[in-house]
């Protein structure tokens, strides 16, 4: 593939990231990891804070050019600054072949200089963030415009809705810039000389594979380096542990210097080797012991818009707009299943409060797989509605946690290193309790539909089928934990 006269910023972040990402991102795109709905809900929002952003900056022209229009976005901006447009959005700027588009630059009349503000949609600001704005920034000065100022927006996790005149964090870079300016052209050059060989660098695997995120050419590097599907990367709570492994060349599970392990990681280990389950009887009737029934099974469904939309809460706070609740008066008595979820883009929680109070009503100890998400939510709901706050708070007492009895007393192979609800139950419980298939199958993908649930351009037969799918995929999740429970009962 020939090599473009311009390289934009995102693929010269890449070579930030590793040289052979740069050189596979230009020469191999196809070989990327596909954009994810997931990935793409992240764009979409970062693009709707970038146009909030621009209403702190009133009165500014828009550079209408698509993305991959270079050349017209750069002479858009040029006729812009010529004009003598004080406030631009979406300028482009060259220089020695690297192109670059920033969200905000603001010219001051009293120092005949131009400011440059980046907006991020994070909560707060990341080292690899200043990288990326003192690229533009390198890129700015260098096409001949004049900076005195370089900041970076991200969200305020203070700001409260509906007021919304905080939303934003400005903190100024412009002296971190400063320090790290020197170091930025020779890593342009170091990434252009990458891209022009004629085949890409042998560059190992590292963190970088993984932060910030998976690199888009993970599968392709682990591939190449023969990592196997099981391997020391998928033992639980390894954290950067496996880079010094790998480093060792100490890779399959059944390596004998694979040592100093904690008990659940050689729990895995061993699974790995003899394919035998571990289960603690004694560890788990203790943890049980505490346990009162009638057992009421638990499950949110949240979310966590970027701009806050609803009274109280913060940037991506988690906002719960559907429960699922199965109530057991025994062990092997029938169940009683209780839900809601709300309909339209209202605030979901005033009806859905009310409703969870009364499903969960009584005693019983609230069965709920990683219990401190659905005790935050109850907590900040607390806070937000005084008129419910000794009922909701009285539920927390309440709680109790099967992940942590299944993670200390309990590992199968099928696990494959997973914790997780989803990678537990069909492990233990057999494939009925697979979630693959479903239409809605995890909690991010019940974000995006009940997005469209409530959204008004969805057609109504949409929204009815959106609503059946959404049930069935919380309600499934307190089967699960309901048959899962019985498991631990009965081991």
């Amino acid at each position: 593939m020939p090599i473009p006269k311009l390289l934009s910023k995102t693929k010269l972040m890449s070579g930030y990231r590793c040289l052979k990402c740069a050189y596979l991102t230009v020469h191999h795109p196809e070989l990327k990891a596909p954009i994810t709905p997931e990935k793409q809900a992240l764009f979409d929002e970062g693009n709707r804070v970038g146009e909030e952003a621009r209403k702190r900056f009133p009165n500014g022209i828009l550079v209408t050019n698509p993305p991959w229009d270079f050349y017209g976005s750069l002479k858009k901006t040029r006729e812009l600054i010529a004009a003598g447009v004080k406030t631009i959005y979406e300028p482009a700027f060259e220089y020695q072949g690297c192109f670059a588009r920033v969200d905000v630059i603001q010219f001051s009349k009293e120092t005949e200089k131009w400011s440059l503000y980046e907006v991020k949609s994070s909560t707060k600001l990341r080292l690899e963030q200043v990288d990326d704005v003192g690229l533009q920034a390198w890129i700015i000065a260098g096409s001949g415009l004049k900076l005195e100022k370089i900041s970076v927006m991200h969200l305020n996790s203070e700001c409260k809705y509906p007021d919304l005149e905080n939303l934003f964090t400005i903190e100024d870079v412009t002296q971190q810039i400063r320090d790290k300016y020197r170091s930025i052209m020779p890593k342009v050059k170091e990434i252009f000389e990458t891209v022009h060989l004629e085949s890409a660098p042998d560059i190992d695997l590292g963190p970088y594979c993984v932060k910030p995120g998976d690199c888009d050419f993970k599968e392709v590097c682990f591939t190449e380096k023969k990592i196997p599907e099981i391997s020391v990367f998928n033992l639980p709570q390894i954290q950067d542990r496996k880079w010094e492994l790998y480093k060792e060349g100490i890779i399959h599970l059944d390596d004998e210097r694979l040592k100093d392990l904690t008990e659940t990681q050689q729990r895995m280990v061993e699974a790995e080797k003899t394919g035998q389950r571990f289960v603690n009887q004694s560890g788990v009737k203790e943890a049980l012991s505490t346990w009162k029934f009638p057992l009421v099974f638990l499950d949110f469904e949240t979310i966590n818009p970027s701009i806050p939309e609803y009274a109280g809460t913060s940037p991506k706070q988690q906002v719960p707009f559907q429960f699922s609740v199965d109530v057991a008066q025994k062990l092997d008595g029938p169940l009683t299943h209780a839900e809601y979820l709300h309909k339209d883009a209202t605030d979901p929680r005033p009806v859905l409060i009310s409703a969870l109070l009364k499903a969960c009503e009584g005693s019983g100890s609230i069965v709920a797989y990683y219990a401190q998400f659905e005790s935050a939510r109850i907590q900040e709901m607390a806070d937000c509605f005084p008129e419910h706050r000794e009922k909701l708070l009285a539920l927390l007492p309440r709680m109790v946690d099967p992940l942590p009895i299944i993670r200390e007393h309990v590992y199968d192979k099928a696990f494959h290193g997973s914790f997780s609800l989803k990678a537990v139950g069909p492990a233990l419980l057999g494939d009925r309790h697979s979630y693959e298939g479903m239409k809605v199958g995890n909690g991010l993908e019940a974000q995006r539909a009940y997005q469209e649930l409530t959204d008004g351009g969805t057609p109504p037969a949409r929204k009815d089928e959106i609503y059946k799918s959404m049930l069935e995929y919380c309600g499934k999740d307190t089967w699960v934990m309901v048959e899962l429970v019985k498991w631990l009962y009965q081991v």
